[in-house]
C-alpha cells in the first residue's frame, strides 16, 4: 500500500513527508511526540508560544525516552494536561531537501489522546493554551502542514467514539 506523501515548505527549507501506520515505525532521528488531545467533552487542546501561531502540542524526546513517554511529559510541560488513554495513529518521517538541514531525516510519532485539563501552570516555552470545538482546529494549525494535519485527523476519526 502506497503511503501518503506531501511536500512541505517551511522556514525556507523543503521537506518531503511520509506517513508511516502506527505498526511501521520508519528511520530516522527522533524529533518526539505530537498529540491530537481531546477533552471529555470532545474538545481539541491547542497551544502557542506567541498568542499568533498555534499548533496541537509536540515535543522532543529526551535522550531514551519513549514516543509515548514524550507525549506525557510534553502535554503536562506545555499544555498542563494530563493524559488518561492515548493511541498511537502513526509517523511522519520528514526528510530535508534543501535549505539549512538538507540530508536530516527526522520521525515524529502522532498521537490521538484523551486528557485532563489541569490548571495553567505552563514550565516552558508555551504562554497559551485553547480548548477549541473540533470545527475551529483550521484556523489554528500550521499552514504549511494542513495537508499533513488532514491526514492525521482523518486517521484519529477512525478511533474517536461518540455517544
Amino acid at each position: 500500500m502506497q503511503q501518503p506523501t506531501w511536500q512541505i515548505n517551511s522556514q525556507q527549507q523543503t521537506w518531503n513527508v511520509r506517513w508511516y501506520a502506527a505498526d511501521s515505525e520508519p528511520a530516522g532521528k527522533a524529533h518526539g511526540s505530537a498529540g491530537i488531545c481531546l477533552t471529555p467533552n470532545l474538545q481539541i487542546l491547542v497551544v502557542s508560544q506567541n498568542r499568533i501561531d498555534w499548533d496541537v502540542p509536540a515535543g522532543r524526546s529526551e535522550l531514551g525516552e519513549s514516543w509515548a513517554a514524550t507525549l506525557q511529559r510534553e502535554l503536562a510541560e506545555e499544555a498542563c494536561a494530563s493524559v488518561q488513554s492515548a493511541s498511537l495513529l502513526g509517523f511522519c518521517q520528514s526528510q530535508c531537501l534543501n535549505g539549512a538541514e538538507q540530508g536530516l531525516v527526522l520521525v515524529r510519532a502522532f498521537w490521538l489522546a484523551q486528557v485532563v485539563i489541569q490548571p495553567w501552570q505552563p514550565q516552558f516555552e508555551m504562554i497559551e493554551r485553547r480548548i477549541i470545538d473540533l470545527s475551529e482546529i483550521w484556523g489554528y494549525l500550521p499552514h504549511a502542514y494542513l495537508p499533513v494535519y488532514r491526514h492525521v485527523l482523518q486517521v484519529a476519526s477512525l478511533f474517536i467514539e461518540v455517544d
